[in-house]
């Protein structure tokens, strides 16, 4: 055989394996586990803000709970909050009811703003481009169109002067995270 045809035994040698990772199996471990902590870190920050919407939510059905339990009591005589009595004689007017409630009712005067951790605000209306309105109330009065109208009913804030010496409907909506509009409820006060 000549030198050429002879197999280089140097190039023929076995590569021994360790079994161990070598540096970049080690850098790869720990690029996963950051991207393990970010990914749950992302999880906690995404339960947080969504039990911030549920509180926002369950402020809306507070206000829905005590206005619909006291609906009917306060069509008798001797209601404990006067001026959200019904009255014939006497013209009642939401502010001072409001202003009542908030005094006389210590759950709903203690709710607050889960997004700010204020007290709770009505609004005007949810707006996604104004932050100061997320995690707020919308209540409004729902008024019916006269009969034949393409629209059976309009729906307008409930301001402090209007007046509910009657039965009145009204519909609760809160602002998400994003200041879109929740409704919660419908119903007569």
């Amino acid at each position: 055989m000549t030198e050429t045809a002879k197999p280089n035994q140097e190039t023929q040698a076995a590569v021994v394996v360790s079994g161990y990772p070598n540096f970049y199996d080690i850098l790869f471990l720990i690029f996963l586990t950051c991207m393990l902590v970010c990914v749950g870190w992302v999880g906690v920050l995404s339960h947080e803000e969504g039990n911030k919407n549920e509180v926002t939510k369950q402020n809306g059905e507070a206000w829905v709970k005590w206005l619909k339990d006291n609906s009917e009591p306060r069509m008798q005589e001797d209601f404990v909050i006067e001026s959200c009595a019904a009255s014939a004689m006497e013209r009642r007017r939401w502010g001072d009811c409001y202003n009542d409630i908030l005094e006389n009712v210590k759950a709903l005067k203690d709710l607050t703003n889960a997004f700010t951790n204020e007290p709770l605000a009505f609004i005007a209306k949810c707006d996604p481009k104004d932050h100061a309105t997320v995690g707020n109330i919308i209540l409004e009065k729902i008024v019916p169109t006269p009969p034949g109208s393409a629209v059976a009913t309009v729906a307008s804030q409930m301001v402090e002067m209007d007046a509910i010496d009657t039965k009145v409907a009204l519909k609760v909506t809160v602002c998400d995270k994003g200041g879109y509009p929740i409704k919660v409820d419908e119903f007569e006060f």
